[in-house]
Formats: structure tokens, C-alpha cells, sequence
């Protein structure tokens, strides 16, 4: 494994590490003890009808996110919605390959289990 402080709480913080378990991959392999990281914004209300999921793409991570779209008056008020950003598997603060240690694996990952991911980090 790598350190790497890019990929720190300082830097791309706050988020919260859920442990997926194994994924399994639809080209075939799994990622054992997969780990995604998870930041919120906001709060569920009551009727639990106002939660945005929103998965961050391959090199993207949840502050990038925050910087751009999420805030008051913005697309994405956390006054009204409560939101939950997942960072993507192989962005670097979910599992990726080096923060990931062998015989782990990356293998190849589809559209379909960032889904699953996504399904299975949420627990609202």
C-alpha cells in the first residue's frame, strides 16, 4: 500500500469509510473487503423523501463535488436535500490500487456495480 496525503481526510475530507464487504464482478474476480467513502450533506427529514445519491465519477471525489454543486442556493441546497456522495471505486479514497492491499485486486469494474455499490453503502 501507498500513502499518499492527496487522498487524506485534510484534503478531501470529511467522509466515512463503509465497509462493503466483497464485491463481485460481473467480468468475473471480486474486490474483498471493499471500502467506500461516503460523505453527507444535509439531513433526512422526517418523511425520508428528500435524499439525492449521487456516485462521483472515476477521478472525482466528494469534495469536488461539494466545491462545485453543493450549498446553499446551489444545485444541490443541503438546506432542502439530504445528500449522500459516494466516491467511486478506483478514485482514490474508496478502495483503489494503492490504498488496497494484495491480493485484493482491482479487476475490471462495469457501470452496473457502481450500482450495487452505491445500494449497498446506503443505509437510509
Amino acid at each position: 500500500m501507498i500513502e499518499n496525503s492527496y487522498y487524506s481526510q485534510e484534503a478531501h475530507g470529511p467522509y466515512e469509510l463503509h465497509d462493503i464487504g466483497n464485491l463481485e464482478l460481473e467480468e468475473g474476480g471480486t474486490i474483498r473487503g471493499c471500502k467506500l467513502a461516503v460523505a453527507t450533506f444535509g439531513a433526512l427529514n422526517a418523511a425520508r423523501d428528500n435524499a439525492i445519491l449521487i456516485p462521483t465519477w472515476y477521478s472525482g471525489t466528494s469534495k469536488i463535488m461539494e466545491q462545485v454543486y453543493i450549498g446553499k442556493g446551489r444545485a444541490l441546497d443541503p438546506d432542502k436535500y439530504f445528500i449522500i456522495v459516494v466516491n467511486q471505486i478506483g478514485n482514490g479514497l474508496s478502495t483503489s490500487p494503492h490504498n488496497t492491499p494484495p491480493p485484493a485486486g482491482m479487476g475490471i469494474f462495469r457501470v452496473s456495480a457502481s450500482a450495487t455499490m452505491c445500494g449497498r453503502s446506503t443505509g437510509w
